[in-house]
């Protein structure tokens, strides 16, 4: 048990690692010319077609499909995450949207593992999480009063939603996570994501050495490697902790900033981060709230 937890926490933490290079290569195929939708199916195709590739040529002996389960959790964790987020960058600062989506995600999959997979609603995991919630606040700060409107936290709040949907989805229909069906994700990701694409006008900027590097990374960092870390953190973990550990990826894309950017944290950084620490000590009851019941004993 305590080897399937080290594993599950391993996996979340690497996944919001791998999350955290979005925003740097982001910006890199932004300066380009590349719209957000164009970047986001290019990303999901190729990631979907070099892990193919590599299955392929290493021979993996392939899992039993599970298309169905595939395309549920493509809708929620691909395209809802996706299109609602890119959405609500059009009505809310970009500070503002990370903090509600990754505020509802965790809130979602706590309240939906109640409802969908009988999870108790523990003091430990809602302390936890508001622990956490509040750190990312306070490291985004003034931020969040830039350019506030109840459309894009409304829209930021669905695509984290989506997100929390789609850990609970995968653990309902027990599905267990791997290559083979982190590619089956990619494939109908790949798909839905055409359609934001197409009715935004399909954008490719120019190709120049540093934006191909840029696809090659988003399209094996958070894609490839996120999902897969994602889907097997989830087999091993309670959706809600693997939503708690993930508040972490701001950590991570601040010192990913600070070594490749060269962009010195703000001082708000070492109090949210201390919050989410503590917070995530909660959620995964390295800290206890209340003492268990004793068993009495036989006379």
């Amino acid at each position: 048990m305590q080897a399937s937890f080290s594993k599950g926490v391993i996996f979340a933490l690497s996944a919001a690692a791998l999350n955290a290079t979005i925003g740097v290569l982001s910006k890199v195929l932004m300066s380009n010319g590349f719209t957000a939708s164009s970047v986001a199916v290019i990303k999901t195709v190729l990631g979907c077609v070099l892990l193919s590739a590599l299955l392929l040529f290493f021979k993996r002996p392939a899992t039993t499909a599970k298309w169905t389960q595939a395309a549920i959790c493509a809708f929620l964790g691909i395209f809802v995450l996706f299109h609602f987020e890119t959405a609500a960058y059009r009505h809310y600062a970009a500070a503002g949207v990370v903090v509600m989506l990754m505020a509802s995600a965790s809130i979602s999959s706590i309240v939906l593992a109640r409802i969908f997979l009988k999870d108790a609603i523990t003091a430990n995991a809602t302390v936890g999480a508001a622990l956490a919630i509040a750190g990312i606040a306070v490291i985004f700060g003034a931020d969040l009063r830039q350019g506030f409107t109840l459309q894009g936290v409304a829209l930021a709040s669905m695509a984290g939603c989506g997100y929390g949907a789609f850990s609970v989805a995968m653990k309902r229909m027990g599905v267990s996570g791997g290559l083979h069906f982190t590619r089956q994700l990619l494939f109908f990701g790949g798909l839905y994501l055409l359609m934001p694409a197409s009715a935004d006008g399909f954008v490719i900027g120019e190709l120049s050495p540093l934006a191909i590097a840029a696809l090659l990374g988003l399209a094996a960092l958070p894609t490839i490697l996120g999902f897969f870390c994602t889907t097997k953190a989830i087999e091993y973990l309670k959706p809600s902790q693997v939503q708690a550990l993930e508040l972490t990826e701001p950590l991570f894309a601040a010192l990913l900033a600070f070594v490749v950017l060269n962009e010195v944290p703000r001082e708000s950084l070492y109090l949210g981060a201390l919050l989410i620490i503590v917070g995530l000590c909660f959620s995964n009851e390295l800290i206890r709230l209340g003492r268990k019941k004793p068993v009495p004993s036989r006379a």
